[in-house]
């Protein structure tokens, strides 16, 4: 399978302008079914397929899905398709049949060197097994805004040199199973307070700041091996002005190209996102990007469009206008050849197609390691009513309205994908050895008595990064707030999230972080409650936090 750069030379010389545009796409379908996009493959013979959970929930019909749709490419000119995925630890497919671990700023707080190889080594073993061949992560963003809405658990964290060790740790060890992987979201996403699924943020920043903090887990990655990095449609007005990094050539080209020394494929985050689509014509941005030097253009959000019908009208058009533009020299065979030799050579000289499926033991090591990672994650950040009492009342509290609840599995098959709230498992677990007496957040204002009398009172927050909205924490945080004035030190807090929200509470409270809302975390939450353990697992803080511990 593998071919030298002169029989690839020779391949895109036999392409039509079409072909040689469909190259260029890596587009996304709804639904199970992979015989809606065979026209655009068979007709096109596009890059590849984003795949999501709303094509395939179970390792059996990522199999058969992706099967089919390399057959269909295979058929058309030998060339097989990228087949990418979100599964980055706090987003994930195959949810709940794959092992997403507890996520990145998790892992990151295990001290232990391993912890990130272990998990993305699943990860990639997982994916490869039925022929997902590309990973699109690790989140390569450093969260220094504690309010980004799209951003949190899924970076490793704040600090830059600890992302920038964890980001090389994923990447080697991924691509020691064989996946492609690819960083995000370039230059970076994590100082926002914006989410490029509804707008176009800006980060005010000089490239000096960036070259300091943003860009140093991007080259800690290029040279771990990244295949791809995927853009941001986000501005950096101090280094241009005018375009969103997607469509910046001094971004693309002279920072991420020249400055860093980077030779693979961009990818461009989904140009159907609120950022590209409310801000300029759909197809035409797709030639931007490509003109500014993004090699490969992702429509991933077709969803957006779904209830419409338009979503292949949109495909359609933007892969016109670019055979258009191979056509008539805007795009230049220079540059079109130099994209497709990076593609082509990805393709047939780094990429594999699956390994096989995975046997039931396989699995099981795979979801004992993801349980152990998890609980090796646990923090205790604040000592108020701690250890938890013995043999006394103890109740619990869920914080989150059931109204918040209402979006957790994304329409579009896109985010967490984790049907069953985290509450509900650190509950399942935690009564597995000890009865506790369980509130909801519309029980409490009915319950004072029992709440006087209870030796301690747990509550439970939670948190998930969902793209184009956002889980909503208001009330949940008002609830915290008031049960701090009235209960004080008999309080415990169990953030099943990131421990950015320490910053509205008062030292006196107890709070225990598990910095995810994943099955598997919450579950080691509520096993190190019961373990009533006296000190931190987890020592390694991968984010400021307000008070000295």
């Amino acid at each position: 399978m593998k071919k030298t750069k002169e029989e690839i030379l020779t391949l895109i010389q036999s392409m039509s302008p079409k072909e040689k545009a469909g190259q260029l796409f890596l587009l996304a379908y709804p639904g199970k079914d992979p015989e809606i996009i065979r026209p655009l493959i068979e007709t096109y013979g596009i890059c590849g397929c984003y795949i999501s959970q709303d094509n395939a929930r179970t390792f059996d019909e990522a199999e058969s899905i992706s099967t089919k749709l390399q057959t269909m490419s295979l058929q058309k000119q030998g060339i097989p398709l990228l087949l990418g995925v979100d599964q980055e630890g706090a987003w994930g497919v195959l949810v709940p049949e794959s092992h997403t671990g507890p996520g990145n700023m998790a892992l990151n707080a295990i001290d232990d060197p391993q912890a990130v190889s272990i998990m993305y080594s699943v990860i990639g073993n997982e994916m490869l097994s039925v022929g997902y061949n590309l990973v699109l992560g690790p989140c390569s963003d450093v969260n220094s805004n504690p309010r980004s809405p799209i951003i949190g658990t899924r970076s490793f964290g704040q600090f830059p040199n600890q992302v920038a060790e964890a980001v090389s740790k994923a990447v080697s060890a991924a691509r020691h199973t064989g996946i492609l992987t690819c960083l995000k979201h370039f230059p970076g996403h994590g100082a926002t307070s914006g989410d490029t699924h509804r707008e176009i943020p800006f980060i005010d920043a000089s490239y000096d700041s960036l070259r300091a903090s943003d860009l140093v887990p991007f080259k800690a990655g290029i040279d771990a091996g990244a295949e791809l990095v995927m853009t941001s449609h986000i501005r950096y007005p101090q280094i241009d002005q005018d375009n969103p990094a997607t469509l910046s050539k001094t971004i693309l080209q002279d920072i991420l190209r020249g400055e860093l020394g980077f030779t693979g494929l961009i990818l461009s985050d989904s140009m159907n996102m609120g950022a590209i689509r409310k801000t300029y014509d759909p197809a035409q941005s797709t030639l931007l990007a490509l003109q500014a030097g993004v090699d490969i253009v992702m429509l991933s959000e077709e969803h957006y469009d779904f209830e419409t019908g338009d979503y292949l009208g949109k495909q359609l058009r933007s892969l016109e206008l670019v055979e258009k533009a191979i056509e008539t020299g805007i795009l230049s065979e220079e540059l079109v050849t130099d994209k497709l030799l990076r593609i082509l050579d990805c393709k047939f000289n780094a990429m594999m197609l699956r390994t096989p499926r995975l046997i039931p033991e396989q699995m099981e090591t795979y979801a004992a390691q993801s349980r152990n990672l998890a609980s090796q994650a646990v923090s205790l950040l604040q000592k108020g009513c701690w250890p938890l009492p013995r043999k006394e009342r103890i109740i619990c509290i869920n914080a989150t309205p059931r109204s918040s609840y209402h979006s957790m599995v994304n329409s579009r098959g896109i985010g967490p994908n984790q049907e069953i709230p985290a509450f509900e498992s650190f509950i399942e677990e935690f009564q597995k050895s000890e009865e506790l007496l369980v509130l909801s957040h519309e029980q409490v204002d009915t319950e004072k008595v029992l709440l006087d009398a209870a030796a301690a009172i747990l509550v439970i927050t939670e948190d998930y990064p969902l793209p184009g909205e956002d889980f909503d924490k208001q009330a949940q945080q008002e609830l915290v707030r008031r049960l701090c004035g009235q209960y004080g030190k008999k309080l415990i807090i169990i953030g099943l999230r990131s421990p950015y929200e320490l910053s509205l509470y008062p030292k006196n409270v107890t709070y225990l972080c598990s910095y995810s809302s994943r099955t598997c975390s919450a579950k080691a939450a509520a096993k190190y409650v019961l373990e009533r353990k006296d000190e931190a697992i987890a020592t390694r803080l991968p984010v400021s936090v307000p008070y000295e511990l």
